[in-house]
């Protein structure tokens, strides 16, 4: 027996409905590659902001419109003495330069640390290869034992590599928990740290040069090792974008992984070589600078809930540097807005880092409770159809009555 509702459904289910419209998705296609593009161009552009704004600020006298026109030589050469260029080339755009290059290092670092190990705390700080770092440079300076700059990367890298693989084997591996990784990272850095500062008071003499370079700091002498360092950085940097497709892989499973052809104990060991020679480099130029390796990558994750393509290693390397640089140079432009050129001088660039890094790890923890928070069960309710109808109804509505207290 049918009655006019059932004929109605009847018909509506055998007309055809209308074709959706086909809407692109975002993150794929030409859509996806677009979004991702003006991602990073914003974040270049933020870059470029940050340090010119930087430049800026110094201990001399000289503003926006004297560095213009030392740029542009619209000045005369009596008219411009010595001074706005000198200091323009000799020491505030090697400190923007070491800025930049460090955090570009440490941010892609932090990237292929957090990678490998599947764990978001992992860092060239929590990780304490920083700190190994910072240990060998102190033991060879403390002992007396001259080196030229490139050396003395090669000693760090030689101490980070050092501290990376005494972490992960106290944590049990790579793929240890994020607790374990912390602790044992924790332990590490505070154990090497006191070794320093232990070499730092008995070789008092040997090691004055060490003080104010073991906070973090992008005082530059000149542009020499700044230089230096950018094709060190950059060869580095390539070879971790080379490896983006096996790290994609790698984020399924050691299993998936290997099953899909990637050599899993070669990626990891190339990818923790390219990370510590990255760190090696950052606190060859600056000293160890906290926080940075850390920040940068989470930042760059929680954009990709904006922009999907920062998902993929590709992506995330180069936007995790970006934002390793953004937040070198803002927080050094920082310290000299808050407490002025002259006093910044004597306070590392490190402090502001490890600040705004504390900040950011807070609200990234914020970030993660939220999400992963449980939901409240839902109530489940009798589904109700066209067949029961309306006597099945009002049944199930006098059952509940009759139910409820």
């Amino acid at each position: 027996m049918t009655t006019p509702l059932t004929r109605r459904m009847t018909s509506e289910q055998t007309t055809a409905a209308p074709e959706p419209a086909m809407v692109p998705v975002r993150g794929r296609g030409a859509v996806g590659a677009l979004s991702t593009t003006a991602a990073l161009l914003g974040l270049v552009v933020v870059l470029v902001i940050a340090s010119a704004w930087h430049i800026t600020q110094g201990t001399s006298g000289i503003g926006i419109r004297e560095l213009f026109t030392a740029v542009t030589g619209t000045l005369s050469p009596a008219e411009d003495g010595p001074s706005a260029r000198d200091i323009l080339l000799g020491s505030r755009l090697p400190r923007v330069g070491a800025g930049i290059l460090v955090g570009l290092a440490l941010g892609v670092a932090g990237a292929l640390f957090q990678s490998l190990a599947r764990n978001p705390l992992a860092s060239p700080d929590t990780l304490a290869v920083t700190g190994g770092a910072y240990f060998a440079v102190t033991v060879v300076t403390a002992f007396g034992v001259a080196i030229p700059i490139w050396a003395s990367g090669g000693v760090a890298f030689f101490g980070g590599l050092l501290a990376a693989a005494l972490v992960l084997g106290l944590a049990g591996g790579a793929g240890a928990s994020t607790t374990r990784l912390v602790l044992a990272g924790t332990a590490t850095a505070m154990a090497l740290q006191a070794a320093t500062s232990t070499l730092l008071i008995l070789f008092a003499e040997e090691t004055t040069s060490l003080f104010s370079w073991g906070s973090g700091t992008l005082n530059q002498l000149d542009g020499t090792a700044a230089l230096r360092s950018i094709p060190v950085i950059a060869v580095i940097a390539g070879g971790a974008i080379l490896l983006s497709r096996r790290l994609d892989l790698l984020g399924l499973g050691d299993d998936a992984a290997s099953v899909l052809g990637v050599p899993v104990r070669s990626t990891r060991a190339i990818g923790i070589l390219l990370a510590v020679m990255l760190t090696a480099t950052a606190v060859t130029l600056a000293g160890p600078i906290g926080f940075v390796g850390l920040c940068a990558p989470v930042i760059a994750r929680l954009l990709a809930r904006v922009v999907p393509g920062f998902g993929r290693h590709a992506v995330l390397f180069p936007s995790a540097g970006l934002i390793g640089a953004i937040i070198v140079i803002v927080a050094d432009a920082l310290l000299r807005a808050i407490v002025g050129a002259n006093e910044a001088i004597t306070l590392p660039s490190g402090v502001t880092t490890t600040v705004l890094g504390r900040s950011s790890s807070f609200f990234w923890r914020d970030q993660c409770a939220r999400h992963h928070r449980p939901r409240p069960p839902r109530r489940r309710t009798r589904p109700w159809s066209v067949r029961d109808g309306p006597a099945s109804s009002s049944a199930s509505a006098s059952w509940s009555s009759s139910s409820s207290p």
